[in-house]
C-alpha cells in the first residue's frame, strides 16, 4: 500500500502543467456529482455572483462549460454568424469558460495560473486582451438570449502566494486555495488531494519569474522593509534606471509608493535599469519624500 505522496515520489512526479489543472482537476471538483456544487462559485466568499440555477440535464439545461476554450476557433459554419467580427480578435482566451443562463445569464471566464508565474505586465496584457474579447462575446450573447445584459465574471485563479505579488491587476483574483476550501466535501478525493498536494508543493515546483525578477512589491512596501532592517528584497528595478524619466516622474507625481516594481534577491552587475532599494531611498530624500514616516516604530516591531 502506497499514499499518494509516496507514488509521486517514487514513480511519476507531479504534473505541472496548467492545462491539467484547469482541464483535468479543477473540472472534477466543479462538476461533480452531476454539477450539484458548480453553484457555489457563486457564494460571497468566491465570486459573488447571486443565485444560479444550474441544470445539466441535456432535456432541459442552463449550463454550457467549456476548458481551453477558443470563441474564435470554435465559431465556423453556421456559428460563425452568431458572432460577426470577432475572427479579428486575439485567441488568448481564458482557461475556463462557463455559461450558466438561469435565473439571469452569467458568463464566468476564469484565467488561472499553477506553476508558471508570468511577470505582472505580461499577467495584465493577457486579461486585458480576454476582457475585450469577453465584452463583446457578452454583447453577443445577450442578443441570442433575448436579455439586456449578459454579466461577465472574469477572474484571475491563483496560487495565494502569486496572488500577494500580483496585487490591483484590474481584474478580482480567487486563489487556489480557497477553492479547494469551498470544494473540500465533495465527492472527489482523489482530486482533492492532488489539488492539495500541489499547493503544498508550490515553493518547490513553481518556476522562476520571468525576466530578471525574483517578485514584485509596491514602492512603498520595498522602502518600509527597508527601512525596517528587513533584507529580503534588496535591489529593484525600473526602466531607465535610479535617474530615469520613470523613477523621477513617479517620485514628482507621488505614484512610486503605488507602483509595483520588479525587485531582486541579488544584484543584476552591468544592467542599468536596476539599482538598490538603499538608494532609492536615499534619491526620495534628496527630492523631500518623507520616508521616514513608513519605518516601524518600537511598538510596532513588538507587535511583528
Amino acid at each position: 500500500m502506497a499514499t499518494l505522496d509516496e507514488l509521486l515520489d517514487t514513480t511519476l512526479p507531479l504534473n505541472r502543467k496548467e492545462r491539467y489543472y484547469t482541464g483535468t482537476v479543477l473540472p472534477a471538483l466543479l462538476c461533480a456529482d452531476s454539477m450539484r456544487h458548480l453553484d457555489r462559485l457563486a457564494r460571497p466568499d468566491l465570486l459573488n455572483l447571486g443565485e444560479l440555477d444550474v441544470r445539466d440535464d441535456p432535456e432541459d439545461c442552463t449550463v454550457l462549460f467549456f476548458t481551453e476554450y477558443s470563441l474564435i476557433e470554435s465559431a465556423i459554419g453556421k456559428a460563425a454568424g452568431l458572432y460577426p467580427g470577432m475572427a479579428a480578435l486575439a485567441k488568448d482566451t481564458p482557461d475556463i469558460v462557463i455559461l450558466i443562463t438561469e435565473p439571469s445569464p452569467v458568463l464566468i471566464a476564469l484565467e488561472a495560473k499553477m506553476f508558471d508565474r508570468p511577470s505582472k505586465p505580461d499577467l495584465l496584457k493577457q486579461l486585458l486582451a480576454q476582457k475585450v474579447q469577453l465584452d463583446q462575446i457578452c454583447g453577443h450573447l445577450a442578443g441570442h438570449l433575448g436579455v439586456d445584459k449578459v454579466t461577465l465574471a472574469h477572474w484571475a485563479l491563483l496560487p495565494e502566494a502569486l496572488a500577494a505579488a500580483m496585487p490591483e491587476l484590474g481584474t478580482p483574483i480567487i486563489t487556489w486555495e480557497r477553492l479547494l476550501a469551498a470544494y473540500a466535501d465533495v465527492d472527489q478525493r482523489y482530486f482533492l488531494s492532488v489539488l492539495a498536494t500541489a499547493l503544498r508543493r508550490y515553493p518547490d515546483l513553481v518556476s522562476k519569474w520571468a525576466g530578471y525578477q525574483d517578485g514584485d512589491l509596491a514602492g512603498a512596501k520595498l522602502v518600509e522593509r527597508h527601512l525596517a532592517g528587513d533584507p529580503t528584497w534588496p535591489y529593484m528595478g525600473a526602466q531607465g534606471g535610479l535617474n530615469g524619466s520613470r523613477v523621477t516622474d513617479r517620485i514628482v507625481n507621488g505614484t512610486w509608493a503605488t507602483t509595483h516594481y520588479q525587485c531582486r534577491h541579488e544584484a543584476l552587475p552591468g544592467n542599468p535599469n536596476w539599482f538598490s532599494v538603499a538608494e532609492f531611498v536615499q534619491r526620495l530624500k534628496a527630492a523631500g519624500v518623507p520616508v521616514a514616516a513608513l519605518a516601524p516604530t518600537p511598538d510596532d516591531a513588538k507587535i511583528g
